[in-house]
Order: structure tokens, then sequence, then C-alpha cells
């Protein structure tokens, strides 16, 4: 979507309108520091173009009531996508953070199937069928400001940015999904790291809220770390920074490495499952947080081994978390994947690396299996934010912060 641009007193009074998520002429008056004439005339222009709607009255305890203003259908909506490597997740969120909506298209069968490159086609037709259908409904037709993709995998600056008419150019999943967009949407289509959308997420309206800096480690099928200092990403000068699965292990003398992703398969959560399996052979298609809480139950009833099990593969997390402490000194180390969910294993987790370095920090997930594509929404928030209300975006930013990890809308 490219409207006109705003003049900047109007830009000026519906970044706070969105910030607010809804609010009144003597509110914006205090807000913006405009002269009341100003604001009035903004407003009537805001409402006459379709960017404000009236919402009932504010009824102050002292003073006059006053009309409520709330961001209108032009003010537009941004997309968020995880592509995973079984599934596509999408979210819609209105620019004032007050809506969204998420869909979740996943592959038939359960956990342990084959590990795959990316979705299979069928998936794929149906997240386009339902990016289409988002995009032509009556309050969003040609009114998408913003869309950011997460896929699984290095993102180099060259392609951080792509545009859905040149779908043709790319393979795959991100093919079908910029396809799927162009008829729709012709702005740039944001390329990120699955696991630097976890981060961001995290960062904004979990874990990390109310820090300036963390590394989120993911421990699922694979292993990555997203990290965030001072408020911004950090992916390095060729998009790989926080690619754990790219450290050689084992270090000791003597010991050889048996392939390149050893790191990967150490710290993948698979090992737990496996382990379990193989102290369970009949049992099938057990999830990775079924096989914790199978091995903490063990535990509690008095299980040596499984207690050995879990402490080996908590002491190797621990050690990771060390790492990443070492080299960029996060204010939190915020685990994800379904280890994240279990707080017992978390706080064994901080629990083995304290000895190890004294700043260390470690916490569980707050926003769990929806970090990815709430991060990817958040990204497209901002970069949305930023093109309709230019300098004055940050006034927006409580948008973000009202956007629900618990309830980030209906699914369907």
């Amino acid at each position: 979507m490219r409207s006109p641009e705003l003049p900047p007193t109007q830009r000026h009074v519906l970044s706070h309108t969105l910030g607010h998520g809804s609010t009144t002429r003597p509110r914006l008056l205090t807000a913006t520091g405009l002269s009341k004439p100003s604001v009035n005339d903004a407003v009537s222009a805001l409402e006459g173009a379709g960017y404000l709607r009236r919402n009932g009255r504010h009824v102050p305890a002292t003073g006059k009531p006053a009309v409520l203003f709330e961001a209108a259908d032009e003010v537009g909506w941004a997309l968020g996508i995880d592509l995973g490597s079984s599934h596509v997740e999408l979210m819609a969120v209105d620019l004032a953070g007050g809506a969204a909506t998420h869909v979740s298209i996943a592959e038939p069968g359960g956990p342990g199937e084959t590990r795959r490159r990316e979705p299979s086609a069928e998936v794929m037709e149906r997240a386009a069928g339902q990016l289409a259908e988002w995009c032509e409904q009556h309050q969003r037709r040609d009114r998408l400001r913003a869309t950011t993709i997460a896929v699984p995998q290095i993102v180099q600056a060259g392609r951080r940015q792509v545009r859905a008419a040149d779908a043709y150019l790319e393979q795959g999943a991100v093919a079908v999904l910029l396809d799927a967009l162009a008829a729709h949407y012709d702005g740039p289509v944001r390329l990120e790291n699955n696991v630097n959308c976890s981060a961001v997420a995290e960062m904004r309206i979990g874990a990390g809220a109310e820090v300036p800096s963390l590394a989120y480690l993911q421990l699922g099928v694979g292993v990555g770390a997203g990290l965030i200092n001072e408020g911004r990403l950090v992916r390095g000068a060729h998009g790989a920074a926080g690619e754990l699965s790219r450290l050689p292990f084992p270090w000791a003398d003597g010991a050889e490495q048996v392939s390149r992703h050893a790191m990967e398969d150490r710290l993948a959560i698979s090992r737990l499952v496996d382990s379990y399996r193989s102290h369970a052979p009949d049992v099938s298609g057990v999830t990775a947080g079924e096989a914790v809480r199978a091995i903490l139950a063990g535990i509690a009833a008095g299980s040596a081994e499984a207690k050995a099990v879990l402490d080996a593969y908590v002491l190797d997390v621990a050690r990771a978390c060390v790492a990443l402490a070492a080299v960029i000194d996060p204010d939190l180390v915020v685990i994800g994947g379904e280890i994240g969910d279990v707080p017992e294993v978390v706080a064994a987790i901080q629990a083995a690396a304290r000895p190890l370095h004294e700043f260390v920090a470690v916490s569980g997930s707050v926003i769990g299996a929806l970090a990815t594509v709430l991060g990817a929404a958040i990204l497209s928030l901002e970069q949305a934010h930023t093109e309709l209300l230019g300098e004055y975006a940050p006034h927006a930013g409580p948008a973000i912060d009202r956007l629900n990890p618990a309830e980030p809308g209906q699914n369907g």
C-alpha cells in the first residue's frame, strides 16, 4: 500500500492516536503540544480521509465529555509470516496493536516425522489461499503496509528485502508466498532469520521487555541464537551471528569433530527425545515436551538413569549459555523451544550456569511457540509505523506493547 504522504501535523496526531489506542482532542493537545486549531484541523482531515473514526465518548470525572477517536481502516495493517520447515504461521495485526488474527497451517502427522527443508506443496497452497483471503477482505483490501517473512536460514544483507512482484526470481516456499502477495501488495517484503524474530518478540513483549540486551537460545530440531544489544538486532557481517550449529565441537585434545553440525546435534531437543525413546521403545510420536515431562516424572520417582540423562543435557545447555554470556554479555539468556516452557529445566540450567559465569542470567520464554510469528509481525509493525508516520513513529510504539502473546487473536 502506498498512500499519499500525510502532512506533518496529521502524522503527529495520528502517531499519538495509534500509541494510545483511542484518544480525544484534549489528550492530543497535551500529548502533541500543538495548538487547538491545529489539532482540530488534523483530526478533521484524518477523519475525512478514513484514517480516524469516532468510537463513543470519554466522560472524565471533572470537565466536559469528549469524543473518542481511534484508527480506522485506511491506516492499514501489517503481516508477519513464520515459514518453518513443516509449517506456516500467519499473523495479521492492525497498526494500533489492538487486534491480531493468527492462523497456523502444519503438515499432517505428528512429531517425529523426517525433517524437511520446507513445507509441502499442500501446506503452501493452503497458506497462499489464506493470504489471498485476508488481502481481499473489505477492511484490508489494498491496505497492507508491511510484510516480514521469518525463514530458517541465514539472511545476508542483500536478501533482507525482496519484492512480491519478483516472485519468479525466488525458489520454493518463499516464491509461493511472494506470488500470493503480488496481486495485493507492491511494497518491499522483509526476510529475517526465524530465531532473530523470536528474539525480537521476547525483547519487545516477552521475557526481555525490561532489559536492553538479550540472547534468545532456540533449542528445537535446529539450534541457534538471536542476539539483541542495546535494543538492536545483531546480525553480523554475513547475517550469521548466533549460528551456534557452526561452532566446532568438541574441543578436547584428541577429540575429533564427527560432523559439521556436531554442536547442533549435542544441543538439539531431539537428543532428549531419543534418550526417552531408547528407554521406551514402544512409544512413537512423542513430542519434546512429552519426553521432558516423562523424564521429570522418572526423576520424581527416583530414577537415577532419568536424572543422569537430564543432567547431562542441562549442563551442555548451560555451557552454551555461558559461551553466549562470555561473548556478548547480555542481560538475559532466554531459552526458546519446548524446553523454555518447563520451569524446572530452566531453573536447572540457571543453576548449572551460575558457577561457570557470575553474570549469566537464564529465563524461560514468556511467549512460547508464537515467538517467531509475533516477532515477524512486530518487525512489520515497526516498518509500517515508520513509513506512515516518519519521524513521529516512536509515539506509536506502545501499539506494539499492546500485542498480547497469550491472546494473539482468533485462529482460523
